[in-house]
């Protein structure tokens, strides 16, 4: 009976220290946090110390441990109390600039914080927080970098070209910096801006300033014509109706001055060798004469007649001797 009277009396002391270590380490914890600022600068570590055992106090008076935590709450509040006395020096106390941070956290304590946002907590002014060698005082946009002709302020490129907008003359278009940031228009997708085509509207070569060719077409290896050259019958006389074909042909010459070209003749198998040789060579003499005729350098022109020993079709049809008689342009060099 005397054993089970003294559990309860141990029980209900439990209980009372309970309620007052929670009373303690309150009284504690508002201490600490009323001085805060005050001992972060001059007692952190009795202040740290104070709400560590303020803590653990509770915890072990919860769990009935009620000898540990009277031992924890003493020291809790012997901590709390140092921390409060030692930062009650002028040391602490002191803000030489006024500025509301302690001398002991300014990193200038003779110059007030400017508290513009910008890095306020070290107690130092800032001038020129974007370091832009613009005063805050006359910078439209201090935490951003940017010329004075500006106002201090970044200057903007909205297209992402590289070029400035004040310097753009198509801010909102990418374009490359010869043209003062305006893009290469290409209105027919031929590799030849507007500005430099003939033919804005119609697909074609550079080298005929963007206009197409109609009539014949250059590839690595020949000037391919896209219709025959025709001559009087059984002669090496050019038909007025194939000099639209020639007059391109030089065109496409000029346009290209680098290119040696071989005019070759050929002829279908009608009449003799000795004869249809002779006619092919006279044929392609007279393109090549009316290529010089022309403007084109006659270095650049050779011509040589092949007769009917080269055939590309049937002979024996006049379809087919019709497709043998005729002219192909060669590209010996570029």
């Amino acid at each position: 009976m005397r054993h089970c009277l003294y559990a309860f009396l141990l029980v209900l002391a439990s209980c009372v220290t309970t309620s007052t270590i929670d009373k303690r380490a309150s009284k504690v914890k508002e201490l600490c946090d009323r001085e805060h600022d005050r001992m972060e600068t001059c007692t952190p570590v009795q202040m740290a110390n104070a709400e560590a055992f303020a803590e653990f106090a509770k915890i072990e008076s919860r769990a009935g441990r009620s000898f540990t935590a009277s031992s924890a709450i003493e020291k809790a509040e012997a901590y709390g109390m140092e921390a409060y006395e030692k930062s009650r020096g002028k040391e602490c106390l002191g803000d030489f600039d006024g500025d509301g941070i302690p001398d002991l956290k300014d990193l200038c304590p003779g110059e007030p914080e400017d508290f513009d946002k910008y890095q306020d907590e070290d107690g130092c002014p800032d001038l020129d927080n974007d370091l832009d060698g613009i005063p805050d005082t006359e910078d439209a946009c201090p935490n951003e970098k940017g010329p004075i002709s500006n106002k201090g302020c970044p200057v903007k490129d909205q297209d992402g070209d590289g070029i400035p907008d004040d310097q753009d003359r198509c801010p909102f278009e990418f374009g490359p910096k010869e043209r003062q940031g305006c893009p290469l228009r290409d209105s027919d997708k031929d590799g030849v801006p507007d500005d430099e085509d003939q033919c804005p509207d119609q697909p074609g070569p550079k080298e005929n300033n963007g206009c197409p060719y109609k009539l014949i077409q250059i590839t690595d290896t020949m000037i391919v014509l896209k219709q025959r050259v025709f001559f009087a019958f059984g002669k090496a006389k050019i038909e007025p109706k194939s000099y639209p074909l020639l007059d391109e042909i030089a065109q496409a010459l000029k346009d290209h001055p680098t290119f040696v070209v071989r005019i070759e003749g050929h002829t279908d198998n009608v009449g003799s060798d000795k004869k249809n040789l002779k006619l092919s060579q006279d044929r392609a003499d007279a393109v090549r004469d009316y290529l010089i005729k022309k403007g084109i350098e006659p270095h650049r022109l050779k011509a040589i007649g092949y007769g009917e020993s080269r055939p590309i079709d049937d002979n024996s049809t006049p379809e087919g001797r019709a497709v043998n008689r005729r002219v192909e342009f060669h590209i010996e060099s570029r």
